[in-house]
């Protein structure tokens, strides 16, 4: 097995999150909540977060007319920030975007086959904080609404 070089040492850590397409996400949240034990720690409009361990799965609602469900991306946590992006340049690594957020920072990238990869810096490797909280439930009914 060959020896890492310099340019292409990422800081890879393991995985932070993984994101998935789904036709139907109130169906996929049970299953993976109810069957699997996790914890949903934020929801949107078109997407919610589940949690095991410090990792998160995230449903994505399919867009209509688009491919079939499947993983939309693969997010890796790197230990370091400082450097990354000049790393991945110099391995002639596609950089699709950047992101900044309160608790993480990630560069996107354009893996083989079409597949959309994120490495993902967090000051706290342990905390994946959801920038949508799951919204309250409705109301329930009183006796003036009937």
């Amino acid at each position: 097995m060959p020896g890492k070089t310099a340019q292409r040492d990422f800081g890879i850590i393991g995985f932070d999150h993984v994101d998935l397409k789904v036709k139907d996400r109130a169906k996929a949240t049970r299953f993976f909540v109810e069957q699997l034990g996790m914890d949903v720690i934020g929801e949107g409009v078109d997407h919610t977060f589940l949690l095991f361990a410090d990792q998160v799965l995230g449903l994505h609602d399919a867009k209509d007319g688009g491919g079939p469900s499947g993983v939309d991306h693969i997010a890796l946590r790197v230990e370091e920030w400082t450097g990354l992006k000049s790393r991945v340049g110099r391995a002639r690594v596609t950089i699709t975007g950047e992101k900044e957020r309160s608790n993480s920072r990630s560069l996107f990238l354009r893996g083989p086959e079409g597949l959309k990869i994120e490495l993902v810096w967090r000051p706290d490797p342990h905390a994946h904080h959801c920038v949508s909280p799951r919204p309250p439930p409705p109301p329930a009914p009183t006796e003036d609404d009937e």
